[in-house]
């Protein structure tokens, strides 16, 4: 019975994808990620004080940033995780999600393409939110240096990983 015959699930760190134009690569399993809710201003001024607040395929910064998902909902991303009390707090909620996403940055010449190709949404255009269908998968998408960053949550990253590797 194949159904019965999955591959064991991967780690969330390291090559995923290594193909001679595109790469994959989940490289940030140790950062800390939070999902806040409610005043998005003050959970950021709290938790991670001057962090940027990112939409749609906006560049990322080396430290702490926020990737909004809605507008009372943002994923935290910090260098490390923060052990936030997890509940409501001054008028927001932190909830500690650092094993409930994964990071996967994907690079090399292909990598244009391969964006274009999961997505519909116009990247020139931009978004408040990060949050988009990517592969037909609810990814917050934003741009690093040498390519993009897709933020899914860990379930359904191995189902990411399977598109990226067929692209």
């Amino acid at each position: 019975m194949r159904e019965r015959d999955w591959a064991p699930a991967r780690e969330p760190e390291g090559e995923l994808v290594d193909k001679p134009r595109l790469a994959a690569r989940a490289t940030l399993a140790r950062l800390g990620r939070t999902l806040i809710s409610g005043d998005l201003e003050s959970a950021v001024a709290a938790l991670a004080a001057g962090a940027p607040m990112l939409g749609l395929y906006a560049p990322t910064p080396a430290g702490a940033h926020a990737l909004r998902i809605a507008r009372d909902r943002a994923l935290l991303i910090t260098p490390a995780p923060l052990g936030a009390a997890d509940g409501w707090c001054a008028g927001f909620c932190a909830t500690p999600v650092d094993d409930g996403w994964a990071t996967v940055e994907v690079t090399e010449p292909d990598a244009a393409l391969v964006l274009s190709q999961g997505t519909s949404a116009d990247l020139e255009a931009g978004s408040p939110s990060a949050a988009v269908l990517f592969a037909g998968l609810r990814c917050l998408l934003v741009r690093s240096e040498t390519g993009f960053r897709l933020h899914v949550e860990a379930p359904w990253l191995e189902a990411l990983v399977a598109w990226l590797d067929g692209a």
